[in-house]
């Protein structure tokens, strides 16, 4: 996949900064991959460890490959759609999933090199998972 990254960050190199419209890769992410939030917000809710330890894994993955291909043009971030009411997120969730998708396609065209690397919500907020307590 890199290649073809690469490829398509060439290609719009001229015409715009680091951003989706150039080439990136959004990884899917959640609240439950916050390690500064680990021992605050999830104590009193220690279901699906193995969900949570995976969605850090990807935010470090997120950061690591950001720092790699820093200079090639490509825009790496992860996401956290908010509390959806999915499968994971059942029906006590706050978001419907067409508000959540809504509202990160409209975020995503207002991220910029300054989000490389980074933990955001769906609006574009970063988020701070690399805090240990």
């Amino acid at each position: 996949m890199l290649p073809l990254l690469e490829r398509a960050a060439e290609l719009h190199g001229d015409t715009c900064a680091v951003s989706v419209s150039r080439a990136a890769v959004l990884n899917m992410s959640s609240m439950g991959g916050s390690i500064a939030n680990a021992g605050v917000i999830f104590r009193r809710d220690l279901v699906a460890p193995a969900y949570k330890i995976s969605k850090a894994s990807l935010n470090m993955a997120t950061r690591v490959i950001a720092t790699y291909v820093k200079d090639k043009g490509i825009l790496v971030i992860s996401m956290c759609p908010g509390w959806v009411k999915t499968p994971i997120g059942t029906d006590k969730a706050v978001l419907e999933p067409e508000e959540s998708i809504w509202t990160m396609i409209r975020t995503l065209p207002k991220l910029n090199e300054s989000h490389h690397g980074t933990f955001i919500d769906r609006k574009g907020n970063p988020y701070h998972f690399e805090n240990v307590l």
